[in-house]
């Protein structure tokens, strides 16, 4: 099992390491193999990031996306206002513009030689965060995903492995087994698989309120899904209770008002509150890693410094520690 550390090309992470030894330093001295690294439109692997360790690049993603990849304007416009904010946000006017942007971050996944890419089957508008009123169905986003995913794979000599990551809006929630098997099975690709969020699995079940509630939960969505757990070849280990914060937001949900990115401004600290990133502390999240054993664990950990991710990774590891994993 590869271990790794998230990390964005951000300068908001980057900045906190002085050069290239220097963070490598900070994830090899806790035992922890590599990196996930998301390229943020980066068209390359920034010089401070040790490029040998990247193990996996976590492809870009856009919240809502389904309208435009059905050239749906009229519901574009409602969302957007304009074409020059669609044309913003997705690099262009037609649908192709967004598969471009994947496509490069492929080839850059390729050329240096990752064991994986991450990409996430989900769909939700900006009022559709509050309301939590989805007004397209998993079945809908799932199809919809596989197209894309035929149009960036198909006949490619490509050698990492492909991994769909779950979310908490429509799409693949990992709470369907129907839905994940419909997923699985419209990748025509050899090595596909799932990448587990264990936080977002959570945000699919607002009564949770203890650690060891959120892994029996978890547990019981892979009982659930028997055979298909088989597909989990990475997890994303990390935990949010934020059940009780959603359900007070949609019972009074904002009216949200102005441009799209004033809009956007509003939702932006919205999602950090609901999906916040912590590390597990309790010891039988270990056994969740012993029962799927991944080939790749990612610690992917939101932090607000260098000292704070250090913090929470190494509660992280005691934690699985304590639980009886190396």
């Amino acid at each position: 099992m590869i271990t790794s550390m998230n990390i964005t090309a951000s300068n908001q992470d980057l900045d906190r390491y002085q050069d290239r030894a220097d963070l490598r330093a900070f994830y090899k001295d806790k035992g922890i193999d590599g990196l996930e690294l998301m390229l943020c439109g980066a068209e390359e692997i920034p010089p401070i990031v040790p490029a040998e360790d990247v193990q996996g690049i976590h492809l870009s993603y856009f919240s809502s996306w389904l309208d435009f990849w059905r050239e749906d304007w009229d519901a574009l416009l409602a969302e957007y206002g304009d074409r020059e904010t669609v044309r913003t946000v997705y690099g262009g006017l037609e649908r192709d513009a967004m598969l471009h942007r994947w496509e490069q971050e492929l080839e850059i996944a390729q050329a240096q030689g990752v064991r994986y890419v991450v990409f996430h089957v989900s769909e939700c508008s900006l009022e559709e965060c509050f309301t939590y009123r989805q007004k397209h169905t998993d079945e809908e986003v799932c199809d919809a995903a596989c197209e894309i995913i035929r149009a960036l794979l198909s006949d490619k000599p490509y050698s990492f492995y492909f991994l769909v990551e779950n979310l908490w809006w429509s799409g693949f929630t990992m709470t369907r087994p129907e839905i994940t098997e419909r997923l699985l099975y419209g990748i025509s690709y050899e090595k596909k698989g799932i990448m587990l969020d264990t936080g977002h699995l959570l945000h699919t079940n607002r009564s949770l309120r203890t650690q060891e509630e959120a892994v029996s939960y978890i547990e019981r969505m892979l009982d659930e899904h028997g055979e298909l757990c088989g597909w989990i070849k990475g997890i994303h280990l990390q935990q949010s209770l934020s059940g009780e914060y959603v359900e007070s937001v949609i019972a009074n949900p904002p009216k949200l008002t102005g441009t799209y990115w004033e809009r956007f401004s509003q939702v932006y600290p919205h999602i950090f509150q609901i999906d916040r990133h912590r590390p597990f502390t309790a010891p039988q999240a270990a056994g969740l890693i012993r029962r799927i054993h991944p080939k790749f664990l990612t610690f992917e950990l939101i932090s607000c410094g260098r000292e704070e991710h250090s913090r929470a990774l190494r509660e992280q590891l005691e934690a699985l520690n304590q639980g009886g994993m190396e």
